[in-house]
Protein backbone atom coordinates (compact mmCIF):
# COMPACT_ATOMS: atom_id res chain seq x y z
CA UNK A 1 0.00 0.00 0.00
CA UNK A 2 1.26 3.46 -0.87
CA UNK A 3 2.06 5.67 2.09
CA UNK A 4 0.57 9.13 2.56
CA UNK A 5 3.90 10.69 1.72
CA UNK A 6 4.10 9.16 -1.74
CA UNK A 7 3.71 11.64 -4.57
CA UNK A 8 0.79 10.96 -6.88
CA UNK A 9 1.77 11.39 -10.51
CA UNK A 10 -0.29 11.05 -13.67
CA UNK A 11 1.42 9.86 -16.84
CA UNK A 12 -0.76 10.19 -19.96
CA UNK A 13 0.05 7.51 -22.54
CA UNK A 14 -2.74 8.23 -25.01
CA UNK A 15 -5.28 11.04 -25.23
CA UNK A 16 -7.99 12.18 -27.65
CA UNK A 17 -11.60 13.32 -27.39
CA UNK A 18 -12.81 9.72 -27.15
CA UNK A 19 -9.90 7.78 -25.61
CA UNK A 20 -7.59 8.23 -22.66
CA UNK A 21 -4.97 5.84 -21.31
CA UNK A 22 -2.97 6.91 -18.28
CA UNK A 23 -0.78 5.63 -15.47
CA UNK A 24 -1.72 6.76 -11.96
CA UNK A 25 1.52 6.40 -10.04
CA UNK A 26 1.07 5.72 -6.30
CA UNK A 27 -2.70 5.37 -6.69
CA UNK A 28 -3.69 1.81 -5.67
CA UNK A 29 -5.99 -0.17 -7.96
CA UNK A 30 -8.76 -0.28 -5.34
CA UNK A 31 -8.77 3.52 -5.25
CA UNK A 32 -8.58 3.97 -9.03
CA UNK A 33 -11.41 1.46 -9.37
CA UNK A 34 -13.75 3.97 -7.71
CA UNK A 35 -13.04 6.30 -10.64
CA UNK A 36 -13.84 3.50 -13.09
CA UNK A 37 -17.13 2.67 -11.33
CA UNK A 38 -18.09 6.34 -11.20
CA UNK A 39 -17.36 6.75 -14.91
CA UNK A 40 -19.62 3.81 -15.79
CA UNK A 41 -22.54 4.42 -13.45
CA UNK A 42 -22.59 7.97 -12.05
CA UNK A 43 -21.73 10.34 -14.92
CA UNK A 44 -24.96 11.93 -16.27
CA UNK A 45 -25.80 11.81 -19.98
CA UNK A 46 -28.82 12.41 -22.20
CA UNK A 47 -30.86 9.56 -23.74
CA UNK A 48 -34.32 8.98 -25.21
CA UNK A 49 -36.66 7.80 -22.46
CA UNK A 50 -40.19 8.36 -23.77
CA UNK A 51 -41.47 7.40 -27.24
CA UNK A 52 -44.98 8.31 -28.43
CA UNK A 53 -45.82 6.27 -31.54
CA UNK A 54 -48.57 7.60 -33.79
CA UNK A 55 -47.94 5.22 -36.68
CA UNK A 56 -45.72 2.18 -37.12
CA UNK A 57 -46.31 0.12 -40.27
CA UNK A 58 -42.94 -1.66 -40.02
CA UNK A 59 -42.47 -5.33 -39.14
CA UNK A 60 -40.85 -4.28 -35.83
CA UNK A 61 -43.21 -4.07 -32.87
CA UNK A 62 -43.60 -0.84 -30.90
CA UNK A 63 -41.68 -2.03 -27.82
CA UNK A 64 -38.62 -3.09 -29.81
CA UNK A 65 -38.69 0.11 -31.86
CA UNK A 66 -38.77 2.24 -28.70
CA UNK A 67 -35.91 0.20 -27.24
CA UNK A 68 -33.74 0.74 -30.32
CA UNK A 69 -34.43 4.47 -30.27
CA UNK A 70 -33.46 4.67 -26.60
CA UNK A 71 -30.03 3.22 -27.36
CA UNK A 72 -29.12 5.90 -29.93
CA UNK A 73 -26.47 8.13 -28.27
CA UNK A 74 -27.20 11.85 -28.04
CA UNK A 75 -24.35 14.33 -27.91
CA UNK A 76 -24.34 17.58 -25.97
CA UNK A 77 -22.11 19.45 -23.53
CA UNK A 78 -21.76 18.59 -19.86
CA UNK A 79 -22.97 22.11 -19.01
CA UNK A 80 -26.16 21.50 -21.01
CA UNK A 81 -26.70 18.19 -19.19
CA UNK A 82 -26.27 19.90 -15.80
CA UNK A 83 -28.77 22.58 -16.83
CA UNK A 84 -31.37 20.00 -17.94
CA UNK A 85 -30.86 18.04 -14.72
CA UNK A 86 -31.24 21.14 -12.57
CA UNK A 87 -34.49 22.22 -14.31
CA UNK A 88 -35.88 18.71 -14.95
CA UNK A 89 -35.77 19.67 -18.60
CA UNK A 90 -36.58 17.45 -21.57
CA UNK A 91 -35.42 17.47 -25.18
CA UNK A 92 -37.99 16.78 -27.91
CA UNK A 93 -37.20 14.78 -31.05
CA UNK A 94 -39.33 13.75 -34.03
CA UNK A 95 -39.12 10.86 -36.50
CA UNK A 96 -41.46 10.89 -39.52
CA UNK A 97 -40.47 8.73 -42.50
CA UNK A 98 -42.40 7.13 -45.37
CA UNK A 99 -41.28 4.63 -48.00
CA UNK A 100 -43.34 5.81 -50.95
CA UNK A 101 -41.82 4.18 -54.02
CA UNK A 102 -39.48 1.46 -52.72
CA UNK A 103 -38.11 -0.13 -49.55
CA UNK A 104 -35.92 2.12 -47.44
CA UNK A 105 -33.88 1.95 -44.26
CA UNK A 106 -34.79 4.40 -41.51
CA UNK A 107 -31.59 5.72 -39.94
CA UNK A 108 -30.69 7.97 -37.04
CA UNK A 109 -30.06 10.80 -39.52
CA UNK A 110 -33.82 10.89 -40.14
CA UNK A 111 -34.44 12.00 -36.54
CA UNK A 112 -35.04 15.74 -36.08
CA UNK A 113 -33.97 17.23 -32.74
CA UNK A 114 -35.77 20.39 -31.65
CA UNK A 115 -32.87 21.57 -29.45
CA UNK A 116 -29.96 23.05 -31.40
CA UNK A 117 -27.53 22.16 -28.58
CA UNK A 118 -28.26 18.42 -28.89
CA UNK A 119 -27.32 16.21 -31.82
CA UNK A 120 -27.38 12.53 -32.78
CA UNK A 121 -23.90 11.05 -32.46
CA UNK A 122 -24.09 9.50 -35.96
CA UNK A 123 -26.47 9.71 -38.91
CA UNK A 124 -25.71 6.13 -39.99
CA UNK A 125 -27.30 4.06 -37.18
CA UNK A 126 -29.90 1.71 -38.67
CA UNK A 127 -33.27 1.73 -36.90
CA UNK A 128 -35.73 -0.25 -39.04
CA UNK A 129 -36.58 -1.19 -42.64
CA UNK A 130 -39.79 0.04 -44.25
CA UNK A 131 -41.52 -1.69 -47.14
CA UNK A 132 -43.18 0.17 -50.00
CA UNK A 133 -46.08 2.24 -48.72
CA UNK A 134 -45.11 1.88 -45.02
CA UNK A 135 -44.58 4.79 -42.65
CA UNK A 136 -43.31 5.65 -39.18
CA UNK A 137 -44.47 8.70 -37.25
CA UNK A 138 -43.43 9.26 -33.66
CA UNK A 139 -42.22 11.79 -31.10
CA UNK A 140 -39.58 11.27 -28.44
CA UNK A 141 -38.42 12.86 -25.21
CA UNK A 142 -34.82 12.65 -24.01
CA UNK A 143 -33.96 13.13 -20.35
CA UNK A 144 -30.84 13.09 -18.19
CA UNK A 145 -29.96 9.82 -16.47
CA UNK A 146 -27.08 7.66 -15.26
CA UNK A 147 -25.63 4.29 -16.13
CA UNK A 148 -26.72 2.87 -12.75
CA UNK A 149 -30.33 3.31 -13.96
CA UNK A 150 -29.87 1.92 -17.48
CA UNK A 151 -26.92 1.16 -19.77
CA UNK A 152 -28.17 3.66 -22.37
CA UNK A 153 -27.02 6.47 -20.07
CA UNK A 154 -23.52 5.07 -19.54
CA UNK A 155 -21.03 7.32 -21.41
CA UNK A 156 -18.31 4.70 -22.01
CA UNK A 157 -17.84 1.57 -24.08
CA UNK A 158 -14.68 0.62 -22.14
CA UNK A 159 -13.54 1.54 -18.63
CA UNK A 160 -10.71 -0.60 -17.28
CA UNK A 161 -8.38 -0.34 -14.29
CA UNK A 162 -5.52 -2.74 -13.59
CA UNK A 163 -2.20 -2.84 -11.83
CA UNK A 164 1.04 -1.87 -13.52
CA UNK A 165 2.89 -4.88 -14.99
CA UNK A 166 6.27 -5.82 -13.53
CA UNK A 167 8.72 -7.59 -15.85
CA UNK A 168 11.90 -9.00 -14.30
CA UNK A 169 14.85 -10.75 -15.94
CA UNK A 170 17.37 -12.92 -14.11
CA UNK A 171 19.73 -12.18 -16.98
CA UNK A 172 19.34 -9.95 -19.99
CA UNK A 173 22.06 -11.59 -22.06
CA UNK A 174 20.52 -14.41 -24.13
CA UNK A 175 21.56 -16.96 -26.71
CA UNK A 176 21.74 -15.23 -30.08
CA UNK A 177 19.64 -17.99 -31.61
CA UNK A 178 16.91 -18.05 -28.94
CA UNK A 179 13.89 -15.77 -29.38
CA UNK A 180 11.32 -17.87 -27.53
CA UNK A 181 10.14 -15.23 -25.08
CA UNK A 182 10.08 -12.47 -27.71
CA UNK A 183 8.07 -14.61 -30.14
CA UNK A 184 5.70 -15.78 -27.39
CA UNK A 185 4.52 -12.25 -26.53
CA UNK A 186 1.44 -11.38 -28.64
CA UNK A 187 1.68 -7.68 -27.76
CA UNK A 188 5.26 -6.99 -28.82
CA UNK A 189 6.31 -6.02 -25.30
CA UNK A 190 9.73 -7.67 -25.50
CA UNK A 191 12.54 -7.32 -28.00
CA UNK A 192 16.14 -8.42 -28.32
CA UNK A 193 18.92 -6.10 -29.33
CA UNK A 194 22.54 -7.16 -29.66
CA UNK A 195 21.72 -10.39 -27.84
CA UNK A 196 20.17 -8.58 -24.87
CA UNK A 197 16.50 -8.60 -23.83
CA UNK A 198 14.69 -5.30 -23.39
CA UNK A 199 11.17 -4.15 -22.60
CA UNK A 200 9.70 -2.11 -25.45
CA UNK A 201 6.48 -1.02 -23.70
CA UNK A 202 5.64 -2.56 -20.33
CA UNK A 203 2.24 -0.79 -20.20
CA UNK A 204 1.19 -2.80 -23.25
CA UNK A 205 1.67 -6.01 -21.26
CA UNK A 206 -1.57 -7.83 -20.36
CA UNK A 207 0.20 -10.15 -17.86
CA UNK A 208 -0.71 -13.20 -19.93
CA UNK A 209 2.63 -14.72 -18.83
CA UNK A 210 3.23 -16.46 -22.18
CA UNK A 211 6.80 -15.12 -22.17
CA UNK A 212 7.29 -16.51 -18.66
CA UNK A 213 6.05 -19.93 -19.79
CA UNK A 214 8.39 -19.83 -22.79
CA UNK A 215 11.40 -19.00 -20.61
CA UNK A 216 10.54 -19.80 -16.96
CA UNK A 217 14.14 -19.79 -15.77
CA UNK A 218 14.76 -16.21 -16.83
CA UNK A 219 11.52 -14.16 -16.89
CA UNK A 220 9.13 -13.42 -14.03
CA UNK A 221 5.95 -11.41 -14.51
CA UNK A 222 4.13 -9.64 -11.68
CA UNK A 223 1.66 -6.85 -10.98
CA UNK A 224 2.21 -3.68 -8.94
CA UNK A 225 -1.24 -2.84 -7.51
CA UNK A 226 0.08 0.24 -5.70
CA UNK A 227 -0.10 2.07 -9.05
CA UNK A 228 -2.85 1.85 -11.66
CA UNK A 229 -3.40 1.78 -15.40
CA UNK A 230 -6.68 3.50 -16.34
CA UNK A 231 -8.16 3.16 -19.83
CA UNK A 232 -11.42 4.88 -20.85
CA UNK A 233 -13.15 4.88 -24.22
CA UNK A 234 -16.13 7.20 -24.69
CA UNK A 235 -19.32 6.33 -26.56
CA UNK A 236 -19.23 9.91 -27.83
CA UNK A 237 -21.96 11.73 -25.88
CA UNK A 238 -19.20 13.43 -23.87
CA UNK A 239 -15.46 13.79 -24.35
CA UNK A 240 -13.23 11.76 -22.01
CA UNK A 241 -12.18 15.03 -20.33
CA UNK A 242 -15.83 15.84 -19.55
CA UNK A 243 -16.42 12.27 -18.36
CA UNK A 244 -13.49 12.41 -15.94
CA UNK A 245 -14.49 15.85 -14.67
CA UNK A 246 -18.06 14.69 -14.04
CA UNK A 247 -16.77 11.49 -12.45
CA UNK A 248 -14.73 13.41 -9.86
CA UNK A 249 -17.65 15.75 -9.19
CA UNK A 250 -19.90 12.75 -8.47
CA UNK A 251 -17.25 11.12 -6.24
CA UNK A 252 -16.85 14.35 -4.27
CA UNK A 253 -20.63 14.42 -3.71
CA UNK A 254 -20.52 10.84 -2.38
CA UNK A 255 -17.64 11.67 -0.04
CA UNK A 256 -19.44 14.78 1.22
CA UNK A 257 -22.56 12.71 1.92
CA UNK A 258 -20.46 10.17 3.83
CA UNK A 259 -18.73 12.91 5.83
CA UNK A 260 -22.07 14.51 6.73
CA UNK A 261 -23.46 11.11 7.79
CA UNK A 262 -20.44 10.52 10.04
CA UNK A 263 -20.92 13.93 11.68
CA UNK A 264 -24.51 12.97 12.55
CA UNK A 265 -23.23 9.80 14.22
CA UNK A 266 -20.84 11.84 16.36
Amino acid sequence: MSSAGDDIKVEVLEHSDNVVKMVLHNVPVKIANSIRRSVISLVPTLAIEKVIIFRNDSIMNDDMLAHRLGLIPLKTSLDKIRELERTNGKVSLVLSVSAEEDMRTVRSGDIVCKDKDVEIISDEIDIVRLGKGESIQLEMEAVVGRGKDHAKWSPVTVAVVRGVPIIRFKRRKCDDYCDKCVDACPRGVLAKEDGRLKVVDKYNCTVCRLCEKACPDNIKIGIDENSSLLYIESVGQLTVDEILRASFEELNKKLSELYDALKVVE
